[in-house]
């Protein structure tokens, strides 16, 4: 075989792309292994996340490669490891914007539930308790279940999760997914009782 470190980058990819031998692509990793982490680094700010892009960028090109039209390595490298960055932080950016609006959500529910001066206002008509119980029957199984667990046995979430068929992930859902609709049905409690 040929001293690999004399062939230009295009013939490395030549080669690749005619004989399918990994030695060819393996040159080009030791050549631009450093130059996507680098990317990576400026883009994503993590070392270990970097590393990560490295590994399946070059996992990806080894299969694209042969296909591919490439003219410079080097520039097509660069440009796929940045796209590849770019659609990580707009993973992260929907992600974060996602866990921002649950935890508002959360905290809006948390607020409703435990507003003692709107429960106040129920002067007339069953008791507070009453309409409370009355709206907790109304949510689904998953919901009810898991919104007495919490606000009256004073369970965590792990301790639900581990009471129940459900993950902490589920727990959590079914708590923000039952204030919601609690919340509701104590508005339309509201309404039905101050007539």
């Amino acid at each position: 075989m040929e001293s690999l470190p004399g062939l230009s980058d295009e013939q490395l990819v030549a080669r690749f792309s005619e004989t399918g031998k990994p030695a060819y692509f393996g040159e080009l990793y030791a050549r631009y292994a450093h130059l996507a982490f680098g990317v990576g680094l400026k883009y994503l700010k993590d070392e270990e996340d970097s590393r990560d892009l490295v590994s399946e960028v070059f996992k990806t090109l080894f299969k694209k490669l042969p296909q591919a039209n490439v003219q410079s390595f080097r520039s097509y490298l660069y440009a796929y490891t940045r796209n590849e960055c770019m659609a990580i932080l707009r993973q992260r950016k929907v992600k974060f914007e996602h866990h921002s609006y649950l935890r508002k959500q959360e905290n809006y529910c948390d607020d409703f539930m435990e507003n003692e001066e709107f429960l106040r206002l129920f002067d007339t008509g069953p008791s507070l308790e009453t309409i409370v119980k009355e709206a907790i029957q109304q949510l689904s199984e998953d919901q009810r279940i898991c919104i007495q667990l919490f606000f009256y046995g004073k369970k965590s979430y792990r301790e639900i999760a581990n009471m129940t068929r459900y993950s902490e992930k589920q727990v959590k859902s079914f708590l923000q997914n039952g204030k919601r609709n609690l919340r509701i049905l104590l508005k339309d409690g509201v309404k039905k009782y101050s007539y």
